[in-house]
């Protein structure tokens, strides 16, 4: 048990003047296994699939024929075909001592049917089965639709070009393509599938390029739905008689786009119209004499609540605004497509991929490939299979996923690269020990989805993301990595120059070892790993982390991590904090930690809401469960004890594994759980932070989060202990222009404060990752590119340079 500690520095922060303090914690509950170097043992033992000298080799080729034996000589032309062979001779002789090796020799490889796997495709622990190009970087497995690049051609004719902005003239060349051809590519209306070109995700023509143009008149809210009484429907609306919104840009808008949008009706307005964490794609209904409108209803209306922000918003599908190398437009009206070629395009030796739905009806010339592709869920499907690797391998231009693992175990994906894709690159769903490791991610819309273990049993899935790169995913908030289960682990990844990041509804979840960078600079209310609205959600191990140059464009707050709406069970430990947005973490619910952490440069430490701690404010809100079923529907977000049983079963917090595992569960809501009941707060370093302990005194609702109001230390539980932080000084740092947050040799750090494994933290040389870039150069250039940036006040030139400009301009 912790002795007592009552501080006895009073502090005024913003005008709250309170004490912060300590008590004596009244049981011995929340202990943290998660202290000790071998915590991570249970995650990482036998976790991956062994890869041994196999019995038996096959090979592919694109030169191949799949009448051939598959020898090196004879090689395959397909994976389905070798895919074949080894379940032939898995049948007739049985997998040899060391099982079996498809090589997959250099070139592109065209999928036009999804390659499928069963348990009859799996290995054994004694004759794994492994898949794998002869070289990283070299074997291409490619969906999407080819084009004919030698059928692409300078754009002269008079009447197009007069559509074209003046840069464009001259470079942006063009196809025809039939509409069956397209239809399901390019919809429209909001659906306009993705292109590829040479390997490079190109870009629909948008204005502006990168980031946002701004509202600078905001002529009609227009009708809403957010508040919308039972029954009652939203405004009505047509092409011919819009009904959103209006407003004007603070930029000037070009006549050209006006003149587009009278000949196509075909525009999409983005951005913010209300909150900064809202992200929004409306349809235009009208742009006349300068004046946008909206086609219909918006969640919340274009309101600026925020007087010293505008309104941040871009126009998409654009032709006028095809202004620069990479970008492209498809005319659905004349079943045209334009693209202004990237660095290096030769026709008909360059590829270019249309990315969007299958299932076409037809092909014309124009294609390279006349096989028709089907409906599948992913470009490749394991199904209840076990021990099969894939490795080294580019996996690209793909519909709504590349790769579906579903049940089985010791599933790998391993030295990879997704990219290129319409929607997300991997979904793991069940099974145990399936993984991701040493995989690039980049160029989708999501990375991946990790699910897995049994919630009523707590039994773990030991499911993984290890040592991966996420980057440049089109996802605005949280699910560019999605986690649930039990006992998944995820660590040694580097994420950074996207909007968004991590969401895990999860059980003993350990996130460790993760670098975190430049993430969330177009959104407000956004942290790296999110979490929120559960009760279950028990031992979430964040702990040896770096988080690093996140800004907070302003409104909103944004901080490292978080657990939302009354979340429980995140435990945030031994992390680095360095200008990570407006603070480290988030939390306002029970059963949360944050110890043995180092926050640096930002305005808060820990920021937290005023919650009920008296008996009539805690019976208050046992009261207000009654409004679900009633008032809200049931199971709305709010609606703890239903959600949480749905989960885990009738009472299940108060029996069996459950209660034997985390009695504090029970205890706890018994207790206090509308609180930080049952928290700690202790042993953390800061340097250069503003308020270390801030308690918002508003609601976490929207209009609370934009309250003035703030609580007192006092309104903190006082059972708990909510310990002030010790000031560190960089001195104590190996170098900070390199983001070496590594202690040196002579500083002695306070009693009860464990060192951090810094030199851990992010990408590992391994066998899947056989180069690594260097931490002290790469880091010492994001130092330098962002030490200027200052968030918390909106600046349109510091928020827009966060986007990564796009790797063929560079």
């Amino acid at each position: 048990m912790k002795q007592i500690k009552i501080s006895l520095m009073v502090i005024a922060l913003a005008g709250i003047v309170g004490s912060l303090f300590s008590q004596q914690r009244f049981n011995t509950i929340n202990q943290k296994p998660h202290y000790v170097p071998e915590y991570s043992n249970s995650y990482t033992q036998n976790q991956l699939a062994p890869i041994l000298k196999p019995g038996k080799v096959f090979y592919v080729s694109t030169n191949g024929d799949d009448k051939n034996e598959g020898t090196h000589e004879l090689p395959f032309r397909t994976i389905t075909a070798a895919r074949n062979a080894v379940r032939n001779l898995k049948s007739s002789k049985g997998l040899p001592a060391g099982g079996v090796h498809v090589i997959l020799m250099s070139g592109n490889y065209q999928i036009d049917n999804a390659v499928n796997f069963t348990s009859e495709d799996s290995g054994t622990k004694e004759a794994p089965i492994v898949y794998r190009g002869i070289k990283r970087g070299d074997v291409v497995l490619s969906g999407g639709l080819n084009v004919d690049t030698k059928k692409l051609k300078v754009v002269k004719n008079k009447k197009i070009l007069s559509y074209l902005h003046p840069k464009a003239k001259g470079n942006v060349m063009s196809i025809s393509l039939s509409k069956n051809e397209v239809s399901s590519y390019f919809p429209g209306e909001g659906s306009y599938g993705q292109i590829s070109m040479n390997g490079h995700m190109l870009q629909l023509a948008q204005w502006p390029n990168r980031g946002y143009n701004h509202i600078g008149e905001i002529l009609e809210e227009g009708p809403t739905t957010r508040w919308l009484k039972p029954g009652e429907e939203p405004m009505s609306y047509s092409k011919e008689n819009p009904t959103g919104g209006k407003f004007v840009f603070k930029e000037t808008l070009s006549p050209l786009v006006i003149q587009e949008f009278e000949r196509t009706k075909d525009m999409r307005a983005q951005g913010y119209f209300h909150n900064d964490w809202y992200f929004q794609d409306e349809p235009v209904g009208q742009i006349e004499n300068n004046v946008v409108q909206l086609l219909h209803h918006t969640r919340y209306g274009i309101v600026n609540k925020i007087k010293t922000i505008p309104r941040r918003v871009r126009l998409f599908n654009v032709l006028a605004e095809l202004d620069e190398p990479g970008e492209w437009y498809f005319d659905k009206k004349e079943q045209q497509l334009y693209i202004w070629p990237i660095k290096g395009f030769e026709a008909g030796k360059s590829t270019l991929t249309i990315i969007g739905e299958q299932g076409l009806e037809d092909k014309e010339s124009v294609l390279l490939n006349e096989s028709k592709p089907t409906n599948t869920p992913a470009l490749i499907n394991f199904e209840d299979t076990e021990f099969i690797t894939f490795k080294n391998l580019i996996i690209e231009n793909t519909g709504d996923l590349s790769f579906s693992i579903t049940g089985g175990k010791y599933n790998l994906i391993a030295g990879s690269t997704i990219r290129n894709g319409l929607g997300r690159g991997v979904n793991i769903n069940g099974g145990e020990y399936n993984g991701i490791s040493g995989c690039d991610f980049y160029d989708l819309y999501s990375a991946f989805s990790i699910n897995g273990g049994d919630l009523v049993s707590l039994t773990p899935c030991y499911n993984f993301a290890t040592n991966n790169i996420v980057r440049n995913c089109r996802l605005r908030g949280y699910g560019v990595i999605g986690l649930n289960g039990v006992g998944i682990y995820f660590g040694h990844n580097l994420l950074h120059d996207m909007n968004g990041a991590v969401s895990y509804k999860t059980v003993n979840l350990l996130m460790e070892y993760n670098e975190f960078y430049n993430i969330g600079y177009e959104m407000g209310d956004f942290n790296v790993a999110y979490c929120g609205a559960q009760w279950y959600t028990m031992n979430n191990v964040l702990r040896y982390n770096f988080v690093h140059h996140l800004i907070e464009p302003g409104g909103h707050p944004i901080t490292g991590f978080r657990n939302d709406d009354n979340g429980a069970g995140m435990k945030v430990y031994g992390n680095v904090f360095y200008r990570s947005g407006r603070g480290s973490c988030i939390f306002h619910g029970f059963l949360n930690d944050f110890e043995n952490n180092i926050s640096i440069d930002a305005a808060i430490m820990w920021w937290t809401l005023k919650k009920p701690i008296t008996q009539e404010g805690i019976q208050k809100k046992w009261d207000d469960l009654s409004r679900f079923g009633r008032d809200l529907p049931k199971g709305d977000k709010g609606d703890y004890i239903y959600i949480m049983e749905q989960k885990i079963g009738k009472d299940g917090w108060k029996k069996g594994v459950w209660k034997e595992t985390f009695p504090e569960l029970e205890e706890t809501i018994d207790k206090n759980p509308w609180a930080q009941t049952n928290c700690t707060v202790s042993d953390n370093y800061i340097f250069d932070i503003r308020k270390p302990i801030y308690v918002h005194g508003g609601s976490g609702t929207v209009e609370g989060l934009e309250s003035k109001k703030s609580g007192y230390y006092t309104d903190l539980p006082r059972d708990e202990i909510f310990e002030y932080p010790k000031t560190i000084s960089l001195e104590a740092f190996e170098n900070v222009e390199t983001l070496n947050f590594s202690f040196k040799e002579s500083f002695v750090p306070m009693e009860n404060f464990k060192t951090i494994p810094f030199d851990n933290i992010g990408l590992e040389k391994d066998e899947f990752r056989t180069e690594v870039p260097n931490r002290s150069e790469y880091r010492s250039k994001i130092y330098e590119r962002f030490k200027n940036d200052k968030g918390g006040r909106y600046n349109a030139k510091t928020v827009n340079s966060r986007y990564p400009v796009p790797s063929y301009l560079e």
